[in-house]
């Protein structure tokens, strides 16, 4: 375990929902990548709040400074597996409106950054597994409190490479309460548009790369308008909404008075359920050789530089059926089942073999200068992940 930073002050003693939320929001845990600590502070809380209850824990720390941990409450054998799958980073606290480590309590809600994305989801399922010590059951209960969602996942990656697997899942990013079981993927990709490089004066010695790149942006540009018109959503389908193409990054040029060399176009599509890393990238490739057939001194590279599955599981999966029962039954209303645009670690999860269910607290102001999250969802929430884990592992 790593012991650079020191155990936060924070009571272990901890055992409402609510005051955990506050608690897990007070310790910083910005991911590096936006100048934040990392996740071990928050890590090593975790870690002892479980052993604090007698909760077998264990410390994955494969990435330095990204540690995850895994809390597991063993049943008696023969019965089904539960994992909960919550991330403990957030994005940067720069921009926060007032104090992002706050955990006030204001109006119905809890603020501070982290409160909806996602340490409320995380306290609920923190709680869910202490309780499960007290409902002597067959199956395990799992805790997966993972590092790195908010940049590349490597905390989900990193536990599924360590082994630990289970025969469903509940993954608690805010949902508002609805119950998500689609969502988009995505793949990324890097073009290179060659030119050749040489004085500004000497238009016959050189070729104009960012032009060149020109042609190519048109045609994303059209591909972009021609995904949404030829997506058409049909009954039992996923509902994600049609899949999607932008340009995010552009790159090119040394100085004014030279022709470019390279411009390169950095691209991001979501796909949805069907679509694969391959199947878009082979659409790309058929643009840019198109192009090189047709435009005068066009040259490219193509490379596909990371990607993620979309995810779907059946909304009549006996699991979704599990959760909605004991979602209508504390939330007094049946939740919304629907599809969503963005991605989540369920995919990861669902890719080793793991199906699942996205679904958290009513949270709002993700990423955003103020985040909150509603109190009365979160005590649902909770209430209904121990129902859950009571019901599946029993």
């Amino acid at each position: 375990m790593a012991t650079t930073t020191t155990i936060p002050s924070p009571s272990l003693d901890v055992e409402d929902v609510i005051s955990l939320t506050q608690t897990l929001i007070q310790i910083d845990s910005s991911g590096p990548e936006s100048g934040g600590p990392g996740e071990t502070s928050i890590a090593q809380y975790i870690t002892k709040w479980l052993q604090h209850r007698d909760i077998e824990t264990h410390w994955i720390e494969d990435t330095p400074n990204r540690p995850s941990v895994i809390g597991i409450v063993r049943g008696s054998g023969g019965g089904k597996s539960l994992m909960f799958n919550g991330h403990i980073d957030t994005v940067t606290l720069q921009g926060y409106d007032g104090d992002p480590l706050s955990g006030t309590i204001s109006n119905g809600n809890i603020y501070g950054r982290g409160s909806a994305d996602m340490k409320s989801g995380l306290a609920a399922e923190m709680l869910a597994l202490a309780r499960a010590k007290t409902l002597n059951l067959r199956g395990d209960v799992i805790l997966a409190a993972v590092a790195d969602e908010e940049a590349d996942s490597i905390g989900t990656e990193q536990v599924l490479q360590a082994g630990w697997r289970a025969d469903a899942a509940i993954v608690a990013e805010p949902t508002e309460m609805a119950i998500i079981h689609t969502h988009k993927g995505y793949a990324l990709f890097e073009v290179d548009i060659y030119g050749v490089a040489c004085h500004g004066s000497r238009p016959d010695l050189g070729v104009d790369a960012i032009c060149k790149a020109g042609y190519f942006l048109v045609e994303l540009d059209r591909l972009g308008q021609e995904l949404q018109t030829r997506y058409v959503p049909r009954a039992n389908e996923p509902d994600t909404g049609a899949p999607n193409i932008h340009a995010g990054v552009i790159r090119g040029g040394e100085e004014i008075n030279s022709y470019p060399a390279r411009c390169t176009v950095s691209i991001e599509r979501r796909t949805i359920a069907g679509e694969t890393a391959d199947s878009v990238r082979m659409e790309l490739l058929a643009i840019l050789e198109k192009l090189e057939a047709t435009v005068a001194g066009f040259k490219f590279a193509l490379r596909t530089t990371a990607h993620r599955s979309p995810y779907l599981i059946a909304r009549d999966h006996a699991f979704v059926g599990l959760v909605v029962e004991h979602a209508t039954k504390f939330m007094g209303t049946a939740p919304d089942i629907r599809g969503e645009t963005y991605w989540t670690d369920m995919a990861l999860l669902a890719e080793a073999g793991i199906p699942g269910v996205i679904w958290g607290p009513k949270g709002y102001g993700l990423h955003s200068q103020t985040e909150w999250v509603e109190i009365e969802s979160v005590r649902s929430l909770a209430a209904s992940f121990v129902a859950i884990a009571a019901d599946f592992c029993k």
